[in-house]
């Protein structure tokens, strides 16, 4: 007996408030619920007869208390059932927990031993035959370019059109019959098209298919989607055929249509239709056409399904679209399905937000960092386990340097920078792997997960596929042709002739690529497995859907290839656990799409969406798969079911298939008129509240467009970009730290004064008397330099705006008159050192009472990589000397330096230097007791690092061992550059080039071998010699850099090693003063780490980590890395970080983030934060609390000429014994200086006891427990 919508299966288990009531007819055409409730209900035939039965009264009442009643058909050859659930609940909001849903065992997986993971079935053992027509001429004539752009690929749909448990296939031909294929079981199928009617007409090319319940009956409908030609909806009769009835339900649209993806959007039960469209005509209207919107109508007063009505404009779904997917994603978890519409080429991407009240908003620039640039098949799906949907987009992106470089490369020269509006997301030629963050924003993070590039995809399918708990990826790939390919298209743009190019193309070779999967490893990393599990197809393949074909609860894969048969794929997974749910919903559309489902285990939790259209116009089995490794038992099941009901379920044995159904009264849902249209993210409850715009801390320093590549074409990072700066100091005298915002040359630097708790103004003079200048304000730092009582302001200068040596990088020393106006100090209170500055700190290294200043030099503007001077300056009464190369031999040559900081490394009692350098280490220069200075780099254990790209410095005590570790920021793993020791980034330079500006080449290593990073067409505007030597881009992609340089250029070019990309932190040994290099946890390494500080702020007495993210600096060929939204990481007191997501943390900084300084805003005596943004606005967070965390805030005052005591360490003693240690310093972090006053966290079950301070100039002070109670403490120096 066949099985129709949640029919009863054999072994299946029921719950005890289950009643059964059986009826039979003689034909059953659908099963409608008429009248419900009471005593009765009616059933009506295919004859349109309605069948009154009389039902029997409840057995209890109650929650759980639910009538079934099943129709079985006696006489059709389908022999059909169907199953119609009205549940009697006591409350109908209530959520449904401690019911088993039914269950029937699993079949057994097959225990033989199979070479791989998937085998290939063949079409004369599966009897899936269908040779994927491509026979119209205008393909390759009049209709080439619609065809090309937009109308190539066909899709496949999988799922139980007959009911009998067993999906099936509907296969879609460009040009021929489409075919449907039954499952008959044991792996077996029957071409049952023309029975079921079908097949379709000839008269279009056929595109995308789907199979889904558009009219909530139980079966399973099919919608196709055809080029220039009436889509068709054929509605399941529910006896194995379908009746077209696209026309009378409102979706015989005529377009491009490519794909339609069926979601209840506006959450009434019914399943609504995006329209998604590409290039019709692409004379008219080369951009593509619009997409559409249908809403369902439902069944109306007759009990008659109504069909759908079109709402496009009203719902404000607008543009232009050159669409391969659609896909229905809730990014912010918020109920209302949201949607990502994946375009090609230059039409951007877009992310509709659900307002919940039937309309849109484009929200895509507020939500991702940037998109792929030719955007094609997308996938949903949680890769990381924490419970969060995340987003894959596929591009065109070629896994092999080869490749890329003949066809790509010169596209990706080309790319521009929104200058007109940078917060704008750009758009790169890579793949783009979306990550949740459950705070309505996401990180980007495709390089760091390894799936930046595979080739030219059509379908990525996330999926479980070998059963161990992780959701891994399978793409399919190739092209009809190589239409990128640098040397084809030069020859076809040589002719004039239209019809000659497509002939060109048309007679060039077919781009056959292997598909590819990547089984996911856990920690947002992935491997390519293509060939180990049997999936390495070669060829051309398109859309792609999974089904449980056996019932073993693996799923298997189907997928469409170009002028090529279906190809069908058997999993093998065994020995792993297992799970599926069925879901049958009730006041949500009959199958549950838009359900998510959500188990948690011992190993863990995971949760997965049923999303109808997936990857690339196909739709899969509409069930939900869980894959579960060695466990055995869920501890807890949830369904959330787009109703807003919500089920739960506990402790359900494995290698079961579970159906779900839901109760029949949806709650009432909430919409919230006064949620923004552009949502901002959704972190309520964090430990921080942003309050940017409140506190008046949200000014923007405005970027000038700086064209670098004017002298050095091949930069691969631009060095205008590196502020603004950020110092904190009181500079008005009323004991509450204000601000210091650096500048650019379009404004200058600017003193923000605290105007009343938690409010800051621009205020005093000095933007004036720092002077206009072409450069940028800054680094910079809020010192007492003369010994008045008032603090100074510092400031250097940086950029490459002004020629190298400019007098314009002169520092400027602004003396302190009182209440924050200022004057410039006298030409000879300053050395003179007209240079590119990265870094500034200031200290008391010989104990003189007077703070002195390191001054670390970024670069050499338009010499880059040359190294620039770097210089030590000794306060000697108020005004300062270059006393490097008598202190400190060496350091004037240290390297570019990035950020800087003074602390003692060595615990002898004397301040130490510590450096960060681009293309170098992290070096320390030890002090020899205020004499001299020598290079301990190798003695602190800090080559351990190796050389980087380092970019920021901070430091506290990590392992609770009261010595200093050291936290280092780096460019990251998610990006196209790769380094280690083994196999270093290469950088080479050499003679100054045509332009005036040093030659530069960034390499990557091919097999063992340099090769030229950049294309032929930049390496010829380069280096012109390299033009003649290589005509042609497939020579060119093959080439070391030593042929492409050639032997006059290449024995001249020299070299900088990188080794090291992650960030991390030096951790103390226990024995000795050496430290180890330990990186920080993946979310660290998602950017590029700039400001950092390092301190308690969850309170619980240990020193965590918050850090700044992203450069906007690289090359626009480059791109932007840009995947992060800053972190907070929580110290375990042992030298360990967890990461503390951005819901929980309520700090999230996007965009082009750079210093980052501590300061407490609003003198509730707990840390709080701000950051700067290049070309953006500064960020503001005050510290919320936490319930039962405490804080102690430590101010000291210390000698005249250091009033702050900069370079003084405290250590608190708490009352279990354990301790906790702190430095107070003038700079660090990158391009910040943060507020003196130190914070030391601790639980109330653990107060401070005693706090001892070393002083600056080596003695030692100590404060009793009871004036550490307060909360607050001022310490002075001893007299």
């Amino acid at each position: 007996m066949g099985q129709g919508l949640g029919g009863q299966g054999k072994g299946r288990e029921r719950s005890r408030a289950t009643r059964i009531v059986t009826h039979s007819i003689d034909s059953v055409g659908e099963a409608v619920a008429v009248a419900g409730g009471g005593e009765s209900v009616k059933v009506r035939d295919a004859t349109s007869t309605l069948h009154p039965w009389n039902l029997p009264p409840p057995a209890s009442s109650g929650a759980g208390n639910e009538l079934r009643i099943v129709v079985r058909c006696c006489c059709r050859i389908s022999a059909l059932a169907c199953l119609l659930v009205l549940p009697r609940l006591a409350g109908e909001n209530a959520a449904v927990a401690d019911q088993r849903p039914e269950a029937e065992p699993l079949a057994v997986p097959i225990e033989a031993a199979a070479p791989t993971l998937f085998s290939a079935v063949p079409p004369e053992e599966s009897g899936v035959i269908m040779e994927n027509g491509y026979a119209d001429p205008k393909m390759w004539w009049a209709r080439y370019r619609e065809f090309s752009l937009g109308a190539i690929g066909t899709g496949v749909a999988v799922g139980d059109y007959d009911g009998d448990g067993r999906p099936d296939i509907y296969a879609v031909s460009k040009t021929e019959s489409n075919r449907l294929f039954r499952n008959l079981g044991d792996w077996r199928f029957e071409d049952v098209t023309d029975a079921a009617g079908v097949g379709g007409p000839l008269d279009a090319w056929s595109q995308g298919a789907a199979f889904v319940d558009v009219d909530n009956d139980g079966w399973l409908d099919l919608y196709v989607c055809r080029f220039d030609a009436p889509n068709l909806l054929y509605l399941n009769q529910g006896d194995g055929t379908f009746r077209e009835a696209a026309a009378g339900s409102g979706m015989a649209v005529r377009d491009a249509s490519s794909m339609a993806a069926f979601e209840d959007y506006d959450r009434d039960g019914w399943l609504d239709c995006y329209l998604q469209t590409n290039v019709l005509d692409a004379e008219t209207r080369p951009t593509g056409q619009p997409d559409r919107l249908f809403r369902n109508l439902g069944r109306g007063a007759d009990g008659r399904w109504r069909g759908f009505e079109e709402v496009t404009d009203a719902a404000g779904i607008r543009g232009a679209s050159q669409g391969h997917s659609a896909t229905w994603w809730d990014y912010n978890e918020d109920g209302w399905p949201d949607l990502y519409v994946a375009n090609d080429f230059k039409e951007p991407d877009i992310l509709y937000h659900n307002n919940g009240d039937g309309t849109f908003t484009n929200v895509l620039s507020f939500v991702v960092p940037h998109t792929p640039h030719s955007s094609m098949g997308a996938d949903l799906g949680d890769v990381d386990n924490d419970g969060r949907i995340d987003l894959f987009v596929a591009d065109m992106a070629a896994t092999t340097h080869e490749k890329h470089l003949r066809s790509m490369a010169n596209l990706r020269e080309g790319m521009m920078e929104n200058h007109a509006n940078p917060d704008a997301a750009p758009q790169y030629m890579q793949n783009a792997l979306f990550l949740n963050t459950g705070a309505g924003v996401c990180l980007e993070v495709a390089h760091l997960a390894g799936l930046a590039a595979t080739d030219w995809t059509w379908a990525p399918r996330f999926e479980d596929y070998d059963n161990d708990g992780r959701i891994d990826l399978f793409v399919t790939n190739g092209m009809v042709r190589e239409l990128h390919n640098t040397d084809i298209v030069a020859r076809m743009m040589a002719t004039e002739s239209i019809p000659q190019r497509v002939r060109m193309m048309q007679a060039s070779p077919r781009l056959n690529e292997r598909n590819l999967a990547f089984r996911n490893l856990g920690d947002l990393r992935f491997e390519e497995v293509g060939r180990a599990w049997g999936l390495d197809r070669l060829g051309v393949s398109f859309g792609a859907a999974t089904g449980d074909f056996d019932g073993d609860g693996d799923l298997d894969l189907v997928h469409a290839n170009y002028k090529g048969n279906l190809a069908v794929y058997r999993n093998n997974s065994a020995g792993r656990n297992r799970v599926v749910f069925v879901l049958r919903g009730t006041a949500s559309n009959r199958f549950g799409i838009g359900a998510t489902v959500r188990i948690r285990t011992d190993a863990g939790v995971q949760v997965r969406r049923l999303v109808s259209a997936r990857g690339y116009i196909s739709t899969s089995e509409p069930i939900v798969h869980f894959g579960l490794g060695e466990v055995d038992l869920l501890r807890e099941v949830e369904v959330l079911w787009p109703s807003g009901i919500r089920q739960r379920f506990r402790d359900l044995p494995v290698n079961r298939r579970y159906t779900v159904n839901e109760p029949a009264a949806a709650p009432s849902l909430e919409r919230d008129e006064a949620r923004p249209v552009m949502p901002e993210p959704r972190v309520a409850g964090g430990l921080f509240e942003e309050i940017g715009r409140v506190s008046g801390l949200d000014l923007r320093v405005p970027e000038p467009v700086v064209d670098e590549f004017a002298l050095q074409p091949l930069l691969p990072i631009r060095h205008n970009r590196i502020g603004p700066a950020l110092a904190a100091g009181d500079l008005d005298g009323d004991g509450g730290a204000d601000i210091v915002l650096g500048g650019t040359s379009m404004e200058p630097a600017q003193v923000l004064a605290r105007v009343g708790r938690g409010r800051f103004s621009p205020f005093g003079n000095l933007g004036l008397v720092a002077g206009s200048t072409r450069v940028n304000d800054g680094p910079l730092l809020v010192i007492d330099v003369d010994a008045d009582g008032e603090s100074d302001v510092l400031l250097a200068r940086g950029g490459v705006m002004a020629p190298a040596g400019d007098a314009a990088y002169q520092p400027r020393l602004l003396r302190n008159g009182g209440l924050a106006f200022f004057e410039a100090a006298e030409a000879q209170a300053l050395p003179s050192w007209p240079q590119s500055a990265g870094a500034m700190a200031a200290a008391d290294f010989d104990r003189d009472g007077w703070l002195d200043v390191f001054l670390g030099a970024r670069g050499v503007p338009g010499a880059f990589p040359d190294t620039p001077r770097s210089a030590l300056w000794r306060n000697a009464g108020g005004r300062f000397e270059d006393v490097t190369d008598a202190v400190a031999p060496g350091l004037a040559g240290c390297g570019m330096v990035t950020a800087a900081l003074w602390s003692d490394v060595d615990d002898d009692g004397w301040i130490d230097l510590v450096v960060a350098l681009d293309w170098g280490g992290v070096r320390c220069w030890r002090n020899i007791e205020g004499r001299r200075f020598e290079d301990f780099t190798a003695e602190a254990g800090f080559d351990t690092a190796g050389a980087g790209w380092w970019r920021s410095l901070a430091a506290a005590d990590f392992n609770g061992d009261g010595r200093q570790d050291y936290v280092v920021g780096n460019a990251g793993l998610n990006s196209r550059y790769r380094a280690s020791r083994d196999g270093p980034a290469v950088l080479l330079y050499g003679p100054i080039g045509p332009g005036g500006g040093r030659r530069i080449v960034d390499t990557v290593w091919v097999d063992g071998k340099l090769a030229p990073r950049r294309s032929l067409k930049a390496m010829a505007a380069a280096v012109p010699e390299v033009r003649r030597r290589f005509r042609r881009a497939d020579d060119y992609a093959r080439a070391t850099v030593e042929a492409v340089l050639g032997p006059d250029l290449w024995p001249k070019m020299r070299r900088l090693e990188a080794t090291e990309l992650r960030s991390g932190v030096l951790l103390s040994r226990p024995e000795g003063v050496a430290r180890t290099f330990v990186p920080l946890p993946t979310p660290a390494q998602v950017a590029p780490v700039q400001g950092i500080q390092a301190g308690d702020f969850d309170g619980d007495g240990f020193a965590d980590l918050l850090l700044v993210q992203n450069d906007y600096a690289p090359a626009p060929e480059a791109g932007r890395l840009d995947g992060g939204v800053g972190a907070l990481l929580r110290g375990d007191g042992r030298g360990g970080f967890a990461p503390v997501s951005p819901v929980q943390s309520g700090f999230i900084v996007r965009g082009d983030a750079r210093a980052l300084i501590r300061v407490d805003l609003d003198d509730d005596g707990r840390p709080d934060v701000v950051a700067s943004r290049n070309n953006g606005r500064m960020a503001a967070f005050r510290h919320a609390g936490r319930p039962g965390a405490r804080f102690l805030e430590v101010r000291l005052r210390g000698g005249r000429g250091n009033p702050e005591a900069v370079g003084a360490r405290l250590t608190l003693e708490l009352a279990d014994g354990s301790r906790r240690t702190s430095e107070v310093r003038a700079g660090d972090g990158s391009m910040g200086q943060s507020a003196p006053a130190q914070f030391f966290g601790y639980s109330e079950a653990n107060p401070p006891q005693r706090l001892t301070v070393r002083w600056p100039d080596g003695r030692e002070s100590a404060v009793g427990g009871e004036r550490l109670a307060a909360g607050s403490v001022t310490v002075s120096i001893p007299r």
